[in-house]
């Protein structure tokens, strides 16, 4: 039986790993509007498609604390870190004194820009001083500060990741049995096929791997979320230096998983490590083609892209503005991913496009191991993004709640995206972009 006979049995399976939990808090904050949209609301929803319109229409009659707040905090969700720094740092004494909730939200922000920057100790401490604050406040903390300072505080000795290249490049890379985009690396005496995973908030290695390349794990552990909604023990540590290509990768902080968690016997397949979104973000602008070639495009242009995005960071989990019938919305992008499924939240709101399709039991298979939840199998969707139009077919929708944290309305996964020839993930300007697919099935959705 082959890759693609096992995802039809299995209905679904999705292969990736996550470090970064993000905060999921359904409680609304108890702001005073500046605008008759509630940006706070928007904000702490994360409708960052309708806060980034909001703001583009609105920033010039907010009050400059705010303006800058939000502003900030949204430079940070389209990667633009220093621009977020910038803004936000100055606020800091004056939020803690008129406003902690947004104090709160901007200390939190401020971590995961230094996140982003490497500077993982820094990080920590101010997702601790987001928690103090929190505390202080006796509630729970917005984005999960304890957790997250604890979390980085294991690499809070590693040096800053760097990347040296001399341009674009290609690799030639491979698709596996089940479509997943591989890739050799070396680093010493060691050579590999590592996956290319944008849902991997870190990059992954496992332990007989992390062995022969001869890192020094952390002495203290945390815990991991795999898709499942399973948790799986890890250490951290850092690989001196790694080859991509001609680029050169050094200091790249990896999770550490026992070989069990990458080994899924049911079926016959493996993992050795995978090249998470931090490498991926750092190379700028990456392409991935039908075939297995994946372009690297490496650059320091400034963007000057004023208009909206569709393509954001949620701390380290990348996602694109998609329309599959509903209009726009946020799903989560998962190149480590097979299947793509649309969320329970989606299936809520959406009744009028899910009303057929098989009752079915949907298998996660991935990291921290197998879950079972109710879902609908739909024959096909029509789905706009990346500037043009692909039906997917084989849909799961879920109908009930899972224990996964940042569902948005769905994931796309690798189903959806071999339907083009190439598709970009451009981290610079913050845009998603396919080549391919079928412009007349806009129509098609239109007319029908």
């Amino acid at each position: 039986m082959d890759g693609r006979d096992l995802i039809k049995r299995l209905r679904a399976t999705r292969l990736s790993f996550f470090l970064v939990l993000t905060w999921t808090s359904s409680l609304l904050w108890g702001q005073t509007q500046d605008y008759p949209v509630n940006l706070d609301v928007l904000l702490q929803q994360r409708q960052y498609i309708e806060l980034e319109h909001s703001l583009l229409s609105t920033a010039s009659g907010l009050p400059p604390l705010s303006r800058a707040y939000f502003q900030g905090v949204l430079a940070n969700r389209i990667n633009h870190v220093q621009k977020s720094f910038f803004l936000l740092e100055p606020l800091i004494p004056s939020l803690l004194v008129i406003n902690p909730l947004r104090a709160e939200i901007a200390l939190c922000t401020l971590a995961d820009n230094y996140a982003k920057s490497f500077r993982y100790a820094k990080a920590a401490r101010f997702y601790l001083q987001a928690d103090r604050l929190a505390e202080q406040q006796e509630k729970t903390s917005e984005c999960r500060a304890a957790k997250e300072a604890s979390r980085w505080s294991l690499l809070s000795n590693a040096p800053r990741q760097t990347v040296a290249t001399t341009g674009a490049f290609t690799i030639p890379g491979k698709r596996d049995s089940f479509g997943l985009f591989q890739v050799p690396v070396t680093s010493g005496n060691y050579s590999g096929s590592w996956i290319v995973d944008s849902g991997a908030n870190l990059s992954v290695v496992s332990q007989s791997v992390a062995n022969k390349l001869g890192l020094e794990t952390s002495t203290g552990s945390d815990t991991a979320q795999g898709i499942a909604g399973l948790f799986v023990s890890v250490r951290t540590a850092v690989i001196p230096e790694i080859r991509l290509g001609p680029a050169l990768l050094r200091n790249v902080a990896v999770l550490v998983v026992d070989d069990s968690e990458l080994s899924f016997s049911k079926l016959d397949y493996r993992i050795e490590g995978c090249l998470g979104l931090p490498v991926l973000a750092a190379l700028d602008k990456v392409t991935f083609y039908r075939d297995g070639r994946i372009d690297f495009s490496p650059y320091k242009v400034p963007s000057n892209k004023t208009s909206s995005h569709n393509f954001f960071l949620d701390t380290f989990t990348p996602l694109i503005v998609a329309d599959f019938g509903s209009g726009k919305q946020l799903f989560t992008l998962d190149t480590g991913s097979m299947g793509t499924i649309l969320s329970a939240q989606f299936y809520k709101e959406s009744r009028g496009i899910i009303y057929v399709g098989e009752q079915v039991g949907l298998e996660l298979l991935g990291a921290g191991g197998t879950l079972m939840f109710p879902a609908r199998q739909i024959s096909s969707l029509t789905v706009e993004f990346g500037g043009t139009c692909t039906s997917i077919k084989d849909i799961s929708v879920l109908t009930g709640a899972t224990r996964l944290p940042d569902e948005f309305y769905g994931n796309v996964g690798e189903d959806a995206l071999s339907s083009f020839s190439s598709f970009t993930l451009d981290f610079h300007a913050m845009d998603f972009r396919v080549n391919g697919g079928n412009p007349d099935a806009c129509t098609d959705r239109v007319t029908n």
